[in-house]
């Protein structure tokens, strides 16, 4: 049974496109296998993980043949990324159930599972439904995903929250050291009732990785229980993650309630923090901002008491300040953001700093001080 004769390039794009989210060590091994569905010249390839399932589909089979089968998803996807782009892939089936791949100057022979072993995600009602360009989307999910908990017993922290209310789509992610909050308009978008939808780290990482970065449409579909996406032929689905997020609204300060604001050109404060980075504690990450008239010096220090600092001219003009910052956290925040300058808002008694960016108020990162 043939399921695929086609250049090797036109296969790379749709089996990549799905294999990200496939595990090694599964415990149910169907679940480590792409489903390969193939009617005539179209073929779908699908992958789960349980909780995430994504699907694509390419002209890369044989007209006037149809069948369906599973292979390891890692080891195609190798295989292919092996091979010349050019080279024409012929995908048999032979009868014992081994899948054949050829090319002119080369043959795999790979084990199989059946196609009906694999596990299919039922898709739920959906309750919102809305479009939006891809570049949209991953720029509000570049804007908070660093912000996610990597690991913590409070799962609903290991996400992005998707808040749907009016023309406004808006994603927050914290781990309760820090915040990041971007909001954006979406044409089209008239939602009555707030909804919110706490999408999974895995998720959106995944988004990350294959959204692309121009105004793709995107369709949006959000469930109880699940949230979908639709674009340049991928289906995308995912689980939500169940649980009450933190009140961000609460907690997230304001111009009023930090009032001291001072602009620092980002590049020059990046630059800064990683020369301090090299003498600077590798557990704690912990580093010391002095601010006084004029200027900020930044300096870190190691247990093996080496030191580091820098000095930048700053706008600061009120009374001397002495805070802490996680030093990771700061490099994360300004690897993310692209303009020239960031503007970071203290009280006269930091509880907690505002970062903001001069050009837009879509964004908003809180981070709390470390004590040194």
């Amino acid at each position: 049974m043939k399921l695929i004769s086609s250049p090797v390039e036109a296969l790379i794009k749709p089996v990549r496109s799905v294999a990200g989210i496939v595990e090694r060590n599964q415990s149910l091994p169907v679940v480590s296998n792409i489903l390969i569905e193939q009617k005539g010249v179209d073929v779908t390839f699908s992958t789960t993980d349980l909780d995430i399932q994504i699907r694509t589909s390419a002209p890369v089979g044989v007209e006037g043949c149809e069948g369906n089968i599973t292979l390891n998803a890692q080891k195609f996807s190798e295989i292919l990324g092996a091979l010349r782009p050019l080279d024409t892939l012929d995908v048999d089936i032979d009868d014992g159930g081994l899948a054949d791949l050829t090319t002119s100057g080369g043959h795999f022979s790979m084990q199989t599972l059946p196609a009906q072993d694999f596990p299919v995600l039922k898709i739920m009602p959906w309750t919102t439904t809305f479009t939006l360009p891809a570049k949209t989307l991953r720029y509000l999910l570049t804007m908070t995903a660093f912000a996610m908990a990597p690991k913590d017993i409070r799962y609903f922290l290991m996400g992005v929250l998707f808040v749907v209310e009016g023309a406004k789509l808006i994603a927050v992610a914290t781990d309760t050291h820090r915040l990041a909050y971007c909001e954006a308009e979406i044409d089209g978008l008239n939602q009555e009732t707030k909804i919110e939808a706490i999408v999974p780290r895995k998720t959106v990482r995944e988004l990350l990785r294959i959204l692309p970065e121009d105004d793709t449409p995107v369709t949006v579909n959000v469930g109880d229980t699940q949230i979908g996406f639709n674009f340049a032929g991928i289906e995308f689905v995912s689980k939500l993650i169940e649980g009450k997020f933190p009140d961000y609204q609460r907690v997230m300060p304001t111009l009023d309630t930090n009032p001291q604001c001072v602009s620092i050109n980002r590049e020059e404060l990046l630059l800064a923090l990683r020369r301090v980075q090299i003498l600077t504690n590798e557990r704690f990450h912990g580093i010391r901002w002095l601010f006084t008239k004029g200027s900020l010096t930044v300096q870190g220090s190691n247990a093996e008491q080496e030191e580091a600092s820098q000095k930048l001219a700053v706008n600061w003009e009120w009374d001397d300040l002495d805070i802490g910052f996680n030093l990771l956290y700061m490099i994360e925040l300004l690897n993310n953001l692209k303009n020239s300058e960031v503007n970071f808002h203290f009280a006269a008694t930091p509880k907690s700093v505002l970062v903001t960016m001069p050009e837009s108020s879509s964004f908003r990162y809180l981070i709390m001080p470390m004590r040194i």
